[in-house]
């Protein structure tokens, strides 16, 4: 298994493609926390009683996990895309190291994304405040640990869903068609269906679980304990949305079961 995972970080180092993706999300990062930090300085706001700069890293995190799953899932199904699956499978040992492998890299990979976004993003915001100062350094960690652990995940169902389709575009364009239409359509049809029940299925979508993770400690920094939650509902779009370590094990469990399910495929795909 080490060296599953070693062949496979060699793979990831020898590649462009980290640093491809690295490069958007640090700009990206700047960009919006730079115009979070010049709000935050037009409405009185240096850290204090408004963390508006730590909303805008929580907003920046959100985009990050997207990265994340893009990367996971090239790396997989590049594989497939390359036909070099099958000496992959031969040298490691197995199939189920091969795939342990890549879920690490991309989750790696992923933490990677969320930690220099969040790093990127705090500079930014600072350099457009006037004498700004970092919104309160224990939220602003939890919530960029937050945003390192939603990009993990998203980045082992990246690597999953390449694994599952085999196919590189076919994993892109379900993973972001899902992403920016197809969870937006389904959770508008959760809530508005006139059933309560129906509606507080929303959190427990996946890219809904990972926007709440990261969303819950700034939303209750911005609105207090007692309409923190439905800034929540705001920002998501979802009703009823559990705490963060709620929404995290609920993204979890979706790694976990597209994990799964993509290994089962793997096992019994013939590959010759």
């Amino acid at each position: 298994m080490t060296a599953a995972l070693r062949a496979e970080l060699r793979r990831v180092t020898s590649t462009r493609l980290w640093w491809a993706l690295l490069i958007p999300v640090a700009v990206l990062a700047a960009v919006v926390n730079l115009f979070g930090g010049l709000l935050g300085d037009a409405v009185g706001d240096s850290g204090g009683d408004l963390p508006v700069l730590l909303a805008s890293v929580a907003f920046t995190l959100t985009l990050v996990a997207v990265f994340a799953g893009v990367y996971g899932a090239v790396i997989a199904a590049g594989e497939f895309r390359h036909r070099t699956v099958t000496t992959t499978y031969l040298t490691a040992g197995g199939r189920g190291r091969v795939l342990v492998g890549k879920l690490a890299a991309a989750a790696g990979v992923g933490g990677l994304y969320a930690a220099a976004a969040a790093v990127v993003g705090t500079a930014a915001g600072l350099a457009g405040q006037r004498g700004g100062r970092l919104p309160g350094l224990p939220e602003l960690l939890a919530v960029a640990a937050i945003g390192v652990a939603v990009a993990a995940l998203w980045g082992v169902i990246g690597a999953g869903l390449g694994t599952l389709l085999a196919n590189q575009v076919g994993a892109l364009v379900a993973l972001l068609v899902y992403l920016q239409v197809g969870e937006l359509v389904l959770a508008a049809v959760l809530n508005n269906s006139g059933s309560p029940a129906a509606a507080r299925l929303t959190p427990y979508l996946p890219g809904n679980a990972g926007d709440v993770a990261i969303y819950d400690l700034p939303a209750h920094a911005l609105a207090g304990p007692a309409f923190g939650d439905q800034v929540v509902e705001q920002l998501a779009g979802v009703t009823a949305p559990p705490p963060w370590w709620g929404a995290l094990a609920v993204l979890a469990g979706w790694a976990t079961l597209v994990a799964l399910v993509a290994s089962a495929v793997a096992d019994r795909r013939d590959i010759t």
